[in-house]
């Protein structure tokens, strides 16, 4: 009897087993039905339903580390960061073999800018297994975070595995350049030319070498052979030109110049270079059209400034007035611009208070700048602050020989009934720069020590 009881029981528990197995199978199957659904939503573009599919597969099979990974990558292309880091942790701590998950996981912390995080994950994941996309990105971060020996050491890694890739060997060259290691960022750049001759970047890096060491000829010959390559990008024109300028070549300088022009080559510097060229030659409304060309392709606080001393002097006060409040609303620390309102205001007796305030500000980004204190001394002596006017012109002396500085000095003393000092000031002005007004105050001072002598 006790046989067939053991016979019994043994018998209940293989029934239990296979429910048990068919439930298991069932649950899988099922969780396996929704994954296939969200990869057809997913080949489909239709994203929202395809992560939902992956996620009911993951409800249901929630140790299956590759959906946990599947929902994380969908997360990830989707933007949605902080959701993917989530779900990549939770494929990590299921399976800790799968390298994808931690270069993934790399991968948002690079968009979130966490770069420790990002790095710390990618090297994990490419201890692994190795990606030369990954490795890439490595190297891109190393730099970013000043990791340079280990950045030289990723991209030793890439090329060795990719001899022949131009780019790298092109990228490897920047690093070089960036840490001064000219003669191998030179041989660098010659390999990447070897085994891509047509990638212009490459003339321009070896141009911008040989222009550093005053190889004047070889700088040419590279920067001419990337503009022959890329006729229509400005870098070559650019570079070329910077060079003329530096050699003191007008003709070549408006030669390559006026070839952009005509190529129609859309360059912000290479207009505003042209602009000045003209502003020197007193060409004021063709430097006008130039820098109006130069801040349609590229608006820039410097650019508003040049235009506004163009306008100054065509002596068009309101223009010049909009250039240089666009140029402070560009930049609130131009101080080229605040300095240059702001005393166009004194000059004119307006808006005093408001010239003090901008010619305040530019002193506070460049207390050393003599022409600055000159015009806050300026500005308090239209104020009345006769005090504090002498304390910064005396400062704005002591840092500049000026003659408009010892002008305001001569007016100050003057104001102040010190006929004797305001002479030597004027005096000292007029050996600089002779000027008409200078001399009628200086003989109106000395009929002023006349008459008190009498």
């Amino acid at each position: 009897m006790k046989i067939i009881v053991h016979l019994a029981v043994f018998a209940f528990l293989l029934a239990g087993c296979a429910t048990v197995n068919f439930v298991e199978k069932n649950k899988i199957e099922t969780a396996r039905r929704f994954y296939i659904q969200g990869l057809l939503y997913e080949a489909d573009g239709d994203m929202e339903n395809a992560l939902a599919q992956y996620k009911k597969s993951f409800e249901i099979d929630s140790e299956n580390s590759f959906v946990a990974g599947k929902i994380a990558k969908v997360l990830l292309k989707e933007r949605k960061y902080q959701q993917a880091e989530k779900f990549f942790k939770r494929a990590i701590s299921l399976n800790e073999q799968d390298p994808e998950n931690f270069l993934n996981l790399g991968l948002v912390y690079f968009y979130l800018k966490s770069y420790d995080k990002a790095i710390f994950y990618i090297e994990k994941g490419l201890k692994i297994k190795e990606f030369p996309s990954y490795r890439m990105v490595l190297c891109d971060l190393y730099v970013a975070t000043n990791q340079y020996d280990k950045a030289l050491g990723c991209y030793k890694i890439l090329i060795e595995s990719f001899p022949s890739n131009f780019l790298l060997h092109y990228n490897y060259g920047l690093l070089l350049e960036k840490l001064n290691k000219k003669n191998e960022a030179e041989e660098s750049f010659l390999t990447a030319i070897k085994f891509q001759p047509v990638f212009y970047k490459s003339y321009l890096e070896l141009g911008s070498i040989y222009d550093e060491q005053n190889n004047t000829d070889s700088a040419i010959k590279y920067y001419t052979k990337a503009m022959e390559i890329a006729p229509a990008d400005p870098s070559a024109y650019e570079k070329l030109a910077s060079l003329y300028i530096r050699q003191e070549n007008p003709q070549k300088l408006e030669e390559i110049l006026v070839k952009a022009i005509k190529l129609n080559i859309q360059s912000s510097v290479i207009n505003e270079m042209l602009g000045f060229i003209n502003f020197q030659n007193k060409n004021y409304e063709i430097a006008e059209t130039y820098y109006r060309r130069a801040l349609m392709i590229k608006e820039t606080s410097s650019g508003w400034f040049n235009l506004g001393i163009i306008y100054d002097r065509m002596n068009k006060k309101n223009e010049m007035e909009q250039c240089m409040r666009k140029a402070i609303e560009l930049d609130r620390k131009n101080h080229l611009a605040l300095n240059y309102l702001g005393y166009s205001f004194l000059l004119e007796d307006k808006n005093i208070d408001e010239a003090f305030n901008l010619i305040q500000q530019a002193v506070n980004l460049d207390p050393e700048n003599g022409a600055y204190l000159d015009s806050l001394g300026w500005a308090y002596y239209k104020k009345g602050n006769y005090k504090m006017a002498e304390k910064y012109l005396v400062m704005a002396e002591e840092k500049e020989k000026d003659p408009e500085i010892y002008e305001h000095l001569g007016y100050l003393y003057y104001k102040l009934n010190d006929p004797v000092k305001a002479i030597y000031w004027w005096a000292r002005s007029l050996e600089i720069a002779p000027k008409d007004e200078v001399e009628k105050m200086i003989e109106t001072a000395k009929n002023q020590i006349l008459i008190r002598k009498k």
